[in-house]
Parts: structure tokens; C-alpha cells; sequence
């Protein structure tokens, strides 16, 4: 190789620093990433999100499978510091599961008002438009619970007023829960919302129905719909948005 170059002919990229090899769209600093994991160099501090991105884009282009499934785990621990349609973007465009289940549970609690068009383009819009259908039936689904409460089928010994008991039992429900479900400024989980209306005033609602009510609520089979419908509809759409490429297959394992 050498000899033919004096041959005249032209120097190859990589054969001195002034003929450098240049990787479009990568930078000095990602592939220095690269060579500290790869050689075990120790990171200085934690990585940024940035650097993260780059090297994530990095590992992907040159199929760095190892790399890969180390820089998940690291994006996985920081997935507080991305927003979730940025995560959600990242899922489908290099084909990671565990992120996307994450990033669309909060989606589905985020206030439509609340999702820009930027971060709708990220996601892209059969996402998008399948969170708008989520947050319509948890809505309708949050509406019935706040306007039907559970009824106390059986008073307790103590209960001196049964019909008393019930009557007060409905209104609080009603102006308590209700109220905090479907506030229009400050909407509450459910799990905030029952633990704000434990701390009511009850009324002619004797202890101990109150108490067995509350062990009823505690059980939470009709808050726990919400969370399975949100998790149904997820699963149903990795399925269709985050194809598994076959080299990639048995990372869907990989718990982060």
C-alpha cells in the first residue's frame, strides 16, 4: 500500500492525521465516547443528554450492539431528563420497547393543551392520535367514577342512621371526589384524590362504614381499569409502531 502511494498515487483517509477519516454527522467527541467504553476508560461525571443522543446514534449506524444496550440502560435512568414524546421518538426510531411503555403512561396523563406541535411531530401521529383516544375514555371513564359512588350495601353495628349515613356518604362523594377528580384547573389521580378526600369531614357516615368503605377504595378494582386500559392500548400499539429487527430480537427481554 505504502509503495503504491509513491507511485503517485492519492494518499487514502486514516493514513496520516492530515488525510483524517471524516464520519458524517458524527463528531471527535461521540466517537471518544465510543473508545471509553469500548476500551474502559472511565466517564468523567454523569453523560449528558446529548451526549447520550450522539452516541446512541453512533452505536445504531455502526450496529455496536453492546454499546447500544449499555447507552438504554443509561437513557432509561435519565428518562426524567427527556421529554416522554422525545422518548417516544427514540422507541420507534431505534426499536426499544421499555422506553415507549414509560414515556406513553405519562403522555397519557399530560393535558392535550399541554403537547406542542413540536413534540406531536416527535412522536409522530398515529401515537399522538391514539393518546387523544386514551385520554377521551379516561375521561369518561374518571366522569363516572366521580358521579357514582361506591354504595355501602351493608351498615356496620355502629351505624346508628343507615339512611342518614348513606345520604351524607353520596353528597361528600359527590362534592369530594368529585371535585377533585374533575377540577378543571387541577384535575387529581385517583391516588391523590383519595387521599385527600379520606381527610373530609363525614357527616352522619358512622366509623366503621367509613372505614369498610375506605378498605373497599383502598382495593381500587375501578381506579386499577385506568392503568390496565392505558397499558392494553400501549402494548397494542408497540406492537403496530416499533418493528423488532432481527439482529435487535431479544432486547424486548431487557428489563431497564
Amino acid at each position: 500500500m505504502f509503495a503504491a502511494m509513491q507511485d503517485g498515487q492519492i494518499e487514502l483517509d486514516g493514513m496520516s492525521d492530515d488525510r483524517s477519516i471524516h464520519l458524517n454527522g458524527l463528531s471527535w467527541d461521540t466517537f471518544e465516547l465510543f473508545l471509553e467504553h469500548t476500551f474502559g476508560r472511565v466517564h468523567t461525571g454523569p453523560y449528558t443528554t446529548d451526549e447520550l443522543l450522539k452516541f446512541l446514534h453512533f452505536c445504531d449506524m455502526y450496529q455496536c450492539r453492546h454499546a447500544r444496550e449499555f447507552l438504554m440502560h443509561h437513557i432509561f435512568s435519565a428518562r426524567f431528563h427527556f421529554y416522554p414524546a422525545q422518548l417516544i421518538n427514540l422507541a420507534i426510531k431505534y426499536h426499544v420497547r421499555s422506553i415507549f411503555h414509560f414515556a406513553f403512561q405519562l403522555l397519557a396523563e399530560t393535558l392535550i393543551t399541554e403537547i406542542t406541535h413540536t413534540h406531536q411531530e416527535l412522536m409522530g401521529h398515529e401515537v399522538f392520535l391514539n393518546i387523544v383516544y386514551v385520554q377521551v375514555a379516561l375521561n369518561h371513564h374518571r366522569q363516572i367514577i366521580a358521579a357514582e359512588e361506591p354504595k355501602i350495601l351493608m351498615h356496620l353495628s355502629d351505624c346508628q342512621d343507615p339512611t342518614g349515613c348513606s345520604e351524607d356518604w353520596h353528597a361528600i362523594w359527590w362534592n369530594g371526589m368529585g371535585w377533585f377528580l374533575l377540577d378543571g384547573r387541577n384535575p387529581q389521580p385517583y391516588g391523590d384524590a383519595l387521599k385527600c378526600f379520606k381527610e373530609l369531614s363525614f357527616g352522619r357516615v358512622s366509623e366503621g362504614c367509613k372505614e369498610l368503605m375506605f378498605k373497599i377504595l383502598d382495593e381500587g378494582a375501578a381506579f386499577r381499569h385506568t392503568e390496565h386500559f392505558a397499558s392494553e392500548a400501549c402494548r397494542f400499539l408497540v406492537e403496530n409502531v416499533i418493528v423488532q429487527p432481527k439482529l435487535f430480537m431479544d432486547e424486548n427481554a431487557l428489563e431497564v
